[in-house]
């Protein structure tokens, strides 16, 4: 074509020819303007549909961590009772549990009360131990499956006279096994695998966890700076969180010695210590703890201390900071240490 061009170019007069050669030259910039018409609209577009296609960051009203979807904001909930005596250390499980409480039990000890998401995958936890009345306030909170071996006669009538969803392994041993390199009692164990398919088979017993506490950044503008807190709740019995400043989370010791789970050590981002009233009620020294109402509270995060109250209300426990604003979590591993007003409690900078 353009060699046709060419030589009727070459055919025509020098007028002729200027004119035909400002004619190409001037489609030719048609051309190319409308090439780059075109190629910005599609760049636009591309820019457009990346921009829709960014991941939109849902979180877990359990924890405040990220999650992939809002179906998993607002999971089903598992809490299984965990053994804290000498022989059932180290535990399994508490280092992949969203929270944890931990609340005297008789004998001077305390035991630990761990919170999961249904859908985690994980491989073994325990030693579980039996039920409680003040546990079983605290599943409650979360309307979720409540993971026991036996109970106290209080809590056990409780369980049936409530209808409380819970697994007895007394009467549910295929959901557990025991672990035969460690001693009865402090050797039965469950897992995920486990209670998904005790799930599967009560599904119209399935309820969602919706109301979560607050989490993002810091909001309260009175906190004094406490790096380490020591809990003596016994004298042979001491519960320790250190800062750690690189890392911007807290690490535990029992009587000055880290806990680990599977040579990791345990880890949390906030500590919260919610202080209550506690009775010895039977010869077995068994306790009967205050859940209800408020009390004096403290929350650890990011190497500052912020003194509260805890609200229970709406069936919900929350925390407040002393002008009657709910304190925002941190996103991440929640430690909820139940303390009784007489315990002794340290702090230092």
């Amino acid at each position: 074509m353009w060699y046709n061009v060419h030589i009727m170019i070459y055919q025509r007069t020098g007028k002729q020819k200027i004119y035909d050669i400002f004619v190409i030259a001037f489609l030719l910039i048609i051309l190319l303007l409308s090439t780059f018409v075109i190629w910005q609209k599609d760049k636009k577009k591309i820019v457009f549909e990346d921009e829709r296609l960014t991941p939109v960051i849902y979180s877990s009203v359990l924890d405040g961590m990220p999650v992939s979807s809002t179906e998993k904001m607002k999971p089903m909930v598992v809490g299984i009772m965990i053994d804290n005596f000498p022989s059932a250390r180290p535990q399994s499980g508490l280092i992949a549990a969203k929270i944890i409480y931990e609340a005297p039990a008789e004998g001077g000890l305390t035991r630990y009360f761990a919170i999961y998401d249904s859908e985690q995958k994980i491989d073994k936890v325990g030693p579980v131990r039996s039920a409680r009345p003040y546990f079983i306030d605290w599943i409650e909170e979360y309307d979720g499956l409540y993971m026991h071996c036996g109970g106290s006669p209080e809590a056990l009538t409780r369980l049936k006279n409530e209808s409380i969803f819970n697994l007895n392994e007394m009467f549910n041993a295929d959901f557990y096994w025991r672990d035969h390199r460690r001693d009865a009692p402090h050797n039965l164990y469950t897992n995920s695998e486990k209670w998904s398919a005790y799930l599967l088979k009560h599904l119209d017993k399935i309820n969602l966890f919706s109301s979560g506490w607050l989490f993002g950044e810091m909001s309260s503008s009175s906190f004094e700076l406490v790096k380490n807190i020591t809990i003596d709740y016994t004298l042979d019995y001491s519960v320790n969180w250190r800062y750690n400043e690189i890392e911007k989370n807290y690490s535990r010791f029992i009587n000055d010695n880290i806990m680990r789970e599977d040579r990791i050590g345990l880890l949390a981002d906030n500590i919260v210590i919610q202080y209550v009233k506690s009775t010895v009620i039977d010869d077995y020294g068994r306790k009967d703890i205050v859940t209800s109402g408020q009390g004096d509270m403290r929350l650890l995060r990011d190497g500052v201390m912020i003194r509260g109250i805890w609200k229970k209300e709406n069936g919900r426990t929350r925390y407040f900071d002393i002008y009657g604003n709910e304190l925002k979590l941190k996103p991440g591993k929640i430690w909820i240490q139940i303390v009784p007003k007489e315990i002794n409690i340290k702090i230092s900078t």
